[in-house]
């Protein structure tokens, strides 16, 4: 019983994980977005993309969006903004933003929050004087599952048959013990019982030789 208990919990054990969710920072500058293209096996579902504004130009903030519907156009009610992204923020005594509106970092998640699950997303960085780039970017579907059962394939009938065998064996063996030991058991006090009996004395007589 214990045998099959083990190989099953083998057989139901995890043998992928799930991705672990990561943030990748695109550097937003003069020129654009650094890597404006990211693809391949980079995102995955759950991760996140940090677009950070290093820009430091006078008086230039960046706008960057992403077409979700993927109509080319970035006007569409279902495309996602950051708003002005500003390279820094002016801050009081206590750190706290004297601007609530000025960002820096425009966080988005690939999620369902946002609807970018996965799939292809072009994008567009438009600066405050007009300047206009574009980039694009790669969501992989994480689809690894946390546990992953039995082939469907696989039966288990064999193993149970081994074991009922392997379960046979150990009782003979168990047996087996046990006549062992009560052979040695019984051996031993006989031993005892012996070693226990008063020895009897022998009497020598003496002859007279004389007579």
């Amino acid at each position: 019983m214990t045998v099959g208990l083990l190989l099953c919990m083998c057989l139901t054990a995890p043998t992928t994980t799930a991705h672990d969710p990561t943030t990748f920072t695109v550097i937003v500058g003069e020129n654009g977005a650094v890597p404006a293209n990211i693809t391949g096996q980079v995102l995955f579902t759950n991760d996140s993309i940090w677009f950070r504004n290093v820009d430091n130009s006078e008086n230039i903030t960046h706008h960057l969006t992403i077409d979700m519907d993927g109509d080319g156009l970035y006007n569409g009610t279902k495309d996602i903004s950051s708003g002005n992204l500003s390279s820094s923020c002016a801050l009081d005594d206590n750190g706290t933003k004297l601007d609530s509106t000025c960002e820096v970092i425009w966080k988005v998640a690939l999620n369902a929050s946002t609807g970018i699950i996965s799939g292809t997303f072009d994008y567009i960085d438009e600066r405050s004087d007009g300047n206009l780039t574009s980039g694009r970017f790669v969501v992989n579907l994480d689809d690894h599952p946390t546990n992953v059962g039995p082939d469907p394939n696989y039966s288990l009938e064999v193993d149970e048959e081994q074991d009922e065998n392997v379960g046979e064996s150990t009782g003979s063996d168990q047996q087996m013990l046990v006549v062992i030991s009560m052979s040695a058991a019984i051996a031993a006090g006989a031993v005892l019982m012996l070693m226990m009996r008063p020895m009897p004395i022998v009497r020598l007589e003496l002859t007279d030789e004389s007579e």
